[in-house]
């Protein structure tokens, strides 16, 4: 098989033009990921098409473009543009009822909602119909508040040169614009979880996690 991707947590390989097997390297199983997925798909989320899932396995539709990650890189001037989509998914994403078995975000209280706690610019592929977002294992229910906050953190948390940074920025602003919820009252608990639950945290990004935490707590 051929690889085409590698993440944190999984590795993507392609099973012709059509298909692709993610693999997580954990112990974890993909039928919780692709339950929440063929769910998401069902009420108009843009998610790629779900095979099978097997173990550690996920068959899913092959999608075919860059992640938004890979687009703002070569067109930075359209992180306002970029930026106002994420936040549209994130809207889009907590206008969906709590679909009643996944587990709830530790600590939270009031509205729940489906969070992806890891929806950034890599998890987004933006194909010729639209974007469509990838890597669900992070899924709650909680705060949606929460959910954009950890989008902040994840990406305010990255080490960037100056010009990069200054993108990165004008992203966010534009993110928080559009994606219906005051991202600053979910950071103290989206930095919380981060620097619980990320073990490939490097010690400057956590440093970086843990300065946003002091300014917002």
């Amino acid at each position: 098989m051929e690889l085409i991707g590698r993440g944190r947590e999984a590795d993507v390989f392609a099973l012709g033009e059509t298909r692709v097997l993610r693999r997580l390297r954990d112990e974890r199983p993909a039928a919780d990921e692709a339950r929440l997925m063929r769910w998401l798909g069902a009420q108009g989320y843009p998610v790629p098409a779900v095979h099978e899932a097997e173990g550690t396995d996920l068959v899913m539709e092959r999608l075919h473009g860059p992640t938004m990650a890979e687009a703002l890189r070569r067109r930075p001037w359209r992180a306002p543009a970029y930026g106002a989509a994420l936040g549209r998914l994130h809207r889009q994403l907590h206008a969906l009822p709590d679909p009643g078995w996944l587990r709830p975000l530790p600590g939270s209280t009031g509205e729940a909602r489906v969070l992806h706690l890891d929806l950034h610019p890599d998890n987004i592929i933006v194909t010729a119909d639209g974007p469509r977002v990838i890597d669900w294992t992070n899924a709650r229910v909680g705060p949606p508040e929460v959910d954009v906050a950890m989008t902040f953190v994840i990406l305010r948390g990255i080490e960037l040169p100056p010009h990069e940074r200054l993108v990165i920025r004008g992203l966010l602003r534009s993110m928080a614009r559009a994606g219906g919820s005051d991202l600053r009252a979910g950071i103290p608990a989206a930095a919380e979880w981060k620097l619980g639950r990320d073990p490939n945290l490097s010690e400057a990004e956590a440093g970086l996690i843990r300065r946003l935490q002091r300014r917002h707590g």
